[in-house]
This record gives structure tokens, C-alpha cells and sequence, in this order.
């Protein structure tokens, strides 16, 4: 098992990839490195209300909930990283354009900066330079239609895991849908709604913050003890308004699910969202490989579920089973 190393904040200017002008955007995200070589880099982003410490949790007198300790102990790399408009990455001055592409693109150039660092042995001084070993893009809930979107569009990682985002019907959320054939403009105003519904008195401000305490039954597992959900109510953080509205739009995650050609990694709790989750597998018609796991005894929020570490491993184990896909010959 390997030694987990300080960890430490990385800064990335996206200006370029972003079409804000003149505006500085940079994501930034902590960098977690193992001893040695690394078996994979995830480079990992949260859901929607999260920040970077979803993947890093750390609770007064619970320990054990930190996905990037666990990790980078078995020897990954981890990089968990604040979306633009999230967290301690920057703000674009009009948040309405800061959208899911948007973000994504953001992500791309970020993600694309940290492969360039680790082949050239500049992410980390304890690091061995190295550019053969997987580099996964790993979401949570938006996070995950996000790092879909990056890899439909940019084809930025070689494989993703999609981690409690599904591209159906958002079962549990209870929305009223658009009658069949209503059109765009009826499905996007009824996306809007439910965005401003979970936001409430912050949807004005852009950045808006979507309490969690109402939506505890679906986020958390019964088993999850009652001061571990009080403290992940207090990380609430920030989100661009738009993203939600994308994402809580239907049909909107389909065609991007469809164009990815890389490993696919779907991963949802026994009570998610979705109430067949096995079915998202059949959005990824183009993927190279997938692969559908159902965890038992978890919600929604996955790195909180008695069962997390389940996940924790079987996802390493995934991401490191990457390389045959790299090392396949061309058809």
C-alpha cells in the first residue's frame, strides 16, 4: 500500500478554452499523489452543492469518508477539482454563460494542462514522470454529466466513470414533465422551474446554493449516522444556476452519452435516482466498454454510504483496467 503524500493546490488558467473575452478563469483543484509509480490519475469532480471536498471529506470523529485518501493509499493519483463557477475556482462575471459545455470545456483544459504536468514530471516533485498510465475522469451526479459532455465533445480522458448521474428519468425528483411534444421551449421553462425550485431565495443570484436538508432522503442512505449528514450539510456550496437547468432538462444528456467512444464506468446506490439504473447503459451505444454497478446500501451520495468503499475500490480497479483499452491494437 502506498504512502499518501501532502496534499496540494493546483491553480490552472482556462482562459483560452472560454469564451469570456478579456476575463482570467482558472480551476483549481488538490493534488494527491501516492509513492511511486501510479496505477491511474482520476481526476475527480463533484455534484451539484458540492465542491472539491466531497471527494475528500473530513469529519470531526468519523474517519473513513475521504475517497482520495483511500485512493491514493492503493496507489492512484488523485485530483479533485472545483468545476468553474464552484468552490475556490473562479466566477465568470455573467453566470448565466457559464452553462454545462461551458463548464466542460473548462474542465477539458484543466484536465488537459494536468496530463501535460504528469508526462512532462511536472505535477508533482515525487512523482515519476509518466504518460502510459490511465487518466480518468471521474464524476459525481452533474459532475458526472459534465465529465460526459467534456468527453463527448473534447474526448478528454481515456475512460469515464459516471457516478450517479443518469441520462433517464429523474425518478425521485418528482418534477411535472412537459406533455409529449410540448416542444424545446416548454421542456427548458420546466427545467428552469425545478432549478429554481431546489435553489428557492438564491436563483436570483446566479451562483445560487441549493440546501441539502431537504433532500436528505434521497442523498443519504438510513444508515448514514445523523452527524455525518450534518456535517456534509455544512460544505453546501455555490452552483452555477444554468447547469442545473441543463442538467434537469430532458433529453438534454442523451446525444452526448451516445457519442462516447471510451470505457464507460455507471455507478449508482441501491435507492438513487434513476429507478432502473441498469437501463443507462443503453444511452452509450458507442462506448468501447461498460460497465453498470448497483451499490448496495446508498443513496445518492455515494462517498457517504456505509458501502463507499466498495465503490472506492472497485472504481480503482476499473480505472487501472483502463490500459488494456490504451494498449489495444487499432481496428
Amino acid at each position: 500500500m502506498s504512502t499518501r503524500t501532502a496534499r496540494q493546490e493546483l491553480v490552472v488558467d482556462v482562459s483560452a478554452a472560454l469564451a469570456f473575452g478579456d476575463e482570467v478563469n482558472t480551476i483549481s483543484a488538490d493534488v494527491h499523489v501516492p509513492a511511486g509509480r501510479p496505477r491511474a490519475v482520476l481526476v475527480c469532480w463533484p455534484g451539484g452543492s458540492y465542491d472539491r471536498s466531497y471527494w475528500d471529506a473530513q469529519i470531526d470523529g468519523h474517519p473513513g469518508y475521504s475517497a482520495a485518501e483511500h485512493l491514493v493509499g492503493q496507489g492512484f493519483v488523485v485530483v479533485n477539482a472545483d468545476h468553474l463557477g464552484v468552490g475556490r475556482s473562479s466566477k465568470p462575471a455573467d453566470a448565466d454563460r457559464v452553462d454545462v459545455e461551458t463548464m466542460a470545456a473548462a474542465n477539458d483544459a484543466f484536465a488537459r494542462e494536468v496530463r501535460r504536468r504528469l508526462v512532462a514530471g511536472e505535477l508533482d516533485e515525487g512523482l515519476p514522470a509518466t504518460g502510459d498510465v490511465p487518466f480518468v475522469g471521474v464524476g459525481h451526479s452533474l459532475g458526472g454529466l459534465i465529465c460526459v459532455v467534456a468527453q463527448a465533445q473534447h474526448g478528454t480522458y481515456d475512460a469515464v466513470a459516471n457516478l450517479g448521474y443518469t441520462a433517464g428519468s429523474k425518478d425521485v425528483l418528482e418534477a411535472d414533465e412537459p406533455d409529449a411534444g410540448a416542444g424545446a421551449d416548454a421542456a427548458r421553462r420546466a427545467a428552469e422551474e425545478q432549478a429554481a425550485a431546489f435553489f428557492g431565495d438564491t436563483w436570483e443570484q446566479g451562483y445560487s446554493v441549493a440546501p441539502r436538508e431537504p433532500n436528505h432522503a434521497w442523498l443519504h442512505a438510513e444508515s448514514v449516522p445523523a452527524a455525518v449528514v450534518a456535517a456534509d450539510d455544512r460544505t453546501v456550496a455555490a452552483w452555477p444556476r444554468q447547469s442545473y437547468v441543463d442538467g434537469l432538462l430532458q433529453g438534454f444528456t442523451a446525444p452526448y452519452a451516445a457519442k462516447v467512444t471510451a470505457p464507460v464506468l455507471l455507478a449508482f446506490g441501491d435507492r438513487d435516482i434513476p429507478a432502473r439504473p441498469r437501463d443507462d447503459a443503453g444511452f452509450y451505444t458507442a462506448a468501447a466498454d461498460i460497465t453498470v454497478l448497483t451499490l448496495p446500501d446508498s443513496a445518492h451520495c455515494h462517498n457517504f454510504a456505509s458501502s463507499r468503499r466498495l465503490l472506492w475500490d472497485r472504481l480503482g480497479r476499473w480505472a487501472e483496467g483502463a490500459a488494456d483499452w490504451l494498449r489495444a491494437p487499432a481496428a
